[in-house]
């Protein structure tokens, strides 16, 4: 079998986007191109970088030709860090743009048939929406090409995002324009204390050496707290008093628009996996903070599963418990994580059942229901082997999923085929996992009769997916 010929940079036209929320257009071989940071409705110099499973993989150079609706990026290193892809889009392109790929992903290129398919929705808010950051410190940082050119050092002391690809190199950042203004004056603190000539070097993740790792930031909008959580490796002589030093500075400075710090938590990691997590070393103040979905109150450690958009997942339950119906009998809530969907839609139901495979998610759930006083049962397993809540009640019966990026597994999704119950909703966070679960639903008699795209995340190519299911009972007989 020839090797594909290699391709010359050349001028692409951005026609839409492609998994991930990359750009995709035609390469001048008919193949298509997927090119990161790529809005649709422009025209990009891009480089070839490789061909896999049928499609070229791109390098986007300059911008030769805008989109119609081009808006000036707020982030100060858009293109180097690859979380906010679409900045250069008004958040109502980027949801028209993004709303076409989900439906495609769950639907299939045949479009959605009898399926009802809703406007999209979303939270307003298209900058500061994040209640929760996570940032590595590190040795080496990811350049722009012209920085390189100019000489500017790789090496030094840096805090920031992983470069795409690159789990060696953070791109150096003073801000982040996702999280609210306080969290980026905590950022500045961390800053000016840790990476000082006279700190502790930062982490470095070939040689497994240095001091600061991970620095977390979590915000409450309710409270207007800040949590902040910083993890080192084990301290040499003089670190202790440095962190304590940061940790009092982070506690006693006077935020913006009345925010405080309600603790700040230390960590060591001395593994080598880089993960923001580690055993306790000291606290100053509280080690949780308490944010609010929909008139429900949740107590947040600084590792618990929140969903990170809190506005957005106000719009996300609110779609679930539309799709849901009038509420009755059991509400059974599947893949549950700290059980926010069941407790934050349980009222109307006469129970709530959740199943949750993360023993630490469980015992937040069963806190966090009795703090709200709903009344709930919350199990540790596998979904898959806890199959007998689909039989174990009675009366009128919903059900709500909600799984991994992967779908379904195999035993879960055979055994909610054949369930009885009033009304199923699938909530994906991979439309592409709906869309091949809908098969193994619809052949148990199930029908999707309506699908909602939710927006949690602009400027990212991420979007939620809600599906109603009900009984086909045209199909019956």
């Amino acid at each position: 079998m020839s090797r594909r010929r290699r391709l010359d940079p050349f001028d692409l036209r951005i026609d839409g986007l492609a998994k991930g929320g990359v750009g995709c257009g035609v390469a001048p071989d008919g193949k298509s191109m997927h090119v990161r940071g790529a809005p649709p409705g422009s025209v990009i110099h891009v480089v070839p970088q490789g061909f896999r499973k049928g499609t070229w993989q791109g390098r986007r150079v300059r911008m030769v030709e805008e989109p119609p609706e081009m808006v000036a990026p707020k982030c100060a290193v858009f293109g180097l860090c690859g979380g906010c892809q679409l900045q250069e889009l008004p958040l109502d392109a980027q949801r028209v743009h993004k709303t076409k790929l989900a439906v495609t992903q769950a639907l299939g290129e045949a479009g959605p048939e009898n399926v009802q398919v809703h406007p999209t929705r979303g939270a307003a808010d298209a900058y500061g929406y994040r209640n929760k950051v996570e940032l590595s410190f590190g040795v080496s940082r990811f350049l722009s090409e012209e920085d390189h050119a100019n000489g500017v050092p790789i090496e030094g002391r840096f805090i920031g995002m992983h470069a795409p690809g690159r789990f060696d190199r953070v791109v150096d950042s003073e801000r982040c324009e996702l999280i609210p203004e306080a969290g980026n004056q905590a950022l500045t603190l961390v800053r000016k204390h840790a990476l000082a000539e006279s700190a502790p070097i930062p982490w470095n993740v070939r040689e497994h050496t240095g001091f600061w790792r991970h620095l977390m930031i979590r915000a409450s909008e309710v409270d207007r707290e800040l949590l902040i959580a910083l993890y080192t490796a084990s301290p040499e002589e003089g670190a202790a008093e440095v962190v304590t030093a940061l940790a009092e500075a982070l506690m006693a400075f006077e935020y913006a628009d009345g925010w405080s710090v309600a603790g700040v938590i230390w960590g060591i990691n001395d593994g080598v996996a880089d993960v923001a997590r580690g055993e306790v070393q000291q606290l100053w103040g509280r080690d949780t903070i308490q944010e609010s979905l929909l008139g429900r109150r949740y107590r947040l450690s600084a590792t618990a599963f929140f969903q990170t958009s809190t506005k957005g997942a106000e719009r996300l339950y609110e779609t679930i418990g539309e799709a849901l119906g009038s509420p009755s009998g059991t509400l059974v809530d599947l893949y549950c994580g700290t059980g926010s969907i069941g407790i934050t839609l349980a009222e109307g139901f006469d129970r709530v059942v959740g199943v949750e495979l993360v023993e630490a998610a469980i015992h937040d759930a069963r806190a966090n229901a009795e703090a709200n006083g709903v009344t709930a049962e919350f199990r540790v397993g596998k979904v898959e082997d806890a199959l007998d809540v689909l039989k174990s009640t009675e009366g009128r019966r919903s059900l709500v999923v909600d799984p991994p990026r992967a779908g379904l597994h195999p035993k879960v999704a055979k055994a909610l085929a054949t369930a009885t119950a009033e009304v199923l909703v699938y909530v994906a966070c991979n439309p592409a996992s709906l869309g091949r679960d809908r098969a193994f639903l619809e052949a148990g008699g199930w029908k999707l009769a309506e699908l909602w795209v939710v927006d949690l995340f602009p400027h990212t190519g991420h979007t939620e997916v809600v599906g109603r299911f009900v009984r086909d009972t045209q199909g019956e007989g």
